[in-house]
């Protein structure tokens, strides 16, 4: 026995010689390729071979449970419980996500607040962070870090258990809490989607159609109507439809709407923009061209304005003047109160001049309060109002019987060719 164990040690001496001898290359040629060895193999976890090794989420639960909030809960009495929580919008890859709830106040109902907090459990590091529920951490707030010297001791054990080196903890510490980082910078940003219908009718034109929520960009362009003065006009409304780059972060508008009037001279050969309501006057709005007064010299609007995404839309006019580029809006609102009364609501709309010149509404009650934020309706029935054109439009000429009827004074030529 012992001549054969000197052989042993004989040929294990002979073959380090050897190997020594020869060099690396034919050393190497003995050596089991490091490639083949999984990582589960040394240190005992189970893991997809591309990815750092993981904690469990048993593991998580104990650094949740050495939180300084969690630790100064339970000293006063408190059970302290969490809920586990995959949240589609965020890194659930490589967190895990916890909310720490105090539940004695929940089981005593008690009227504060029972969140403790969120936290964030970094999978690949033991890392723990506060996070908040909000459009920030689309833009990569990823939370605070949270250190006290027993989470330190824990998470280490936890690193020197799983084979976490100090090069994976700076891999993947800075990995982000969203899913989706979006920069600020293109949060907001949306494309404007181009015309793809089209129409004569230039009242309340809108991104949507009735019992739709897909949006598309419109255009209404009136025919023209000419003056017996010798001027020519039409009216222009495009809503244009927003389609956001990002639908997690977008507060922007999805329509925005640009009323225009384009008017033509006697002598004029092409039509020039000549008055416009943009999007700052209000979410929507249109303008409807309603007719040229008797002496062709004023061209009456109906005006209309409305909040996207709410119900209820208010009315009112506006007279152009060519000659002077000038327009006048009178208070439809102040007037109509200084005739049916304060804290009181209408379903307004114009309808044309009378011979003298003087302009025509038509004032009914309100359909629907409801909309209206409970205004009620002060008028009882349809009134005609003839508004004075000597003042301004400013006061009531006459009320005007129930059967009157607007003359036309404006012409429209025969059917347009399309304008570019």
């Amino acid at each position: 026995m012992a001549r054969f164990v000197r052989f042993l040690i004989l040929v294990s001496l002979c073959s380090l010689l050897t190997n020594l001898a020869f060099g690396d290359e034919l050393a190497a040629s003995f050596v089991f390729p490091l490639s083949l060895i999984r990582a589960s193999d040394v240190t005992g976890v189970n893991r997809d071979e591309n990815l750092s090794p993981t904690i469990t989420i048993s593991e998580a639960e104990d650094l949740i449970n050495l939180l300084p909030a969690t630790k100064e809960l339970r000293a006063k009495g408190m059970d302290v419980k969490w809920d586990v929580q995959a949240l589609p919008t965020m890194n659930n890859r490589d967190y895990y996500f916890f909310w720490i709830y105090n539940a004695t106040a929940q089981k005593e109902r008690d009227i504060g607040s029972i969140s403790v907090g969120n936290y964030a459990v970094n999978k690949h590091t033991a890392d723990v962070r506060i996070w908040h529920v909000s459009e920030e951490v689309f833009y990569g707030d990823d939370g605070a870090l949270v250190n006290t010297n027993e989470l330190e001791r824990l998470q280490e054990e936890l690193r020197k258990k799983h084979g976490i080196n100090s090069a994976l903890v700076q891999q993947y510490r800075s990995g982000h809490l969203a899913d989706k980082i979006i920069p600020r910078a293109v949060a907001q940003s949306a494309v404007r989607l181009p015309i793809t219908e089209r129409s004569i009718d230039t009242s309340e034109v809108s991104c949507w159609k009735k019992g739709s929520d897909h949006v598309i960009s419109r255009l209404g362009r009136s025919p023209i109507i000419s003056s017996n003065a010798g001027y020519r006009a039409y009216a222009e409304v495009k809503a244009t439809a927003f389609r956001p780059k990002y639908q997690e972060t977008y507060t922007g508008p999805l329509c925005e709407n640009i009323s225009r009037l384009f008017l033509a001279g006697p002598a004029d050969a092409e039509f020039k923009p000549a008055y416009s309501q943009s999007a700052d006057f209000s979410d929507g709005n249109s303008l409807k061209i309603i007719d040229w007064s008797p002496d062709g010299m004023h061209l009456l609007m109906e005006r209309t304005s409305w909040k996207y995404e709410s119900e209820g839309t208010y009315t009112d006019l506006v007279l152009f003047s060519p000659s002077s580029g000038g327009v006048t809006v009178p208070d439809l609102s102040k007037i109509l109160e200084g005739r049916f009364g304060k804290d009181c609501d209408s379903e307004n709309s114009v309808i044309g001049f009378t011979p003298e010149g003087n302009v025509v509404i038509l004032v009914t009650p309100l359909e629907d309060t409801y909309y209206n934020e409970g205004a009620t309706s002060c008028v009882k029935q349809k009134t005609l109002l003839a508004l004075d054109a000597k003042r301004a439009l400013q006061d009531i000429a006459e009320v005007l019987p129930g059967d009157f009827k607007a003359r036309r004074y404006g012409q429209f030529p025969e059917p347009q060719a399309s304008r570019k």
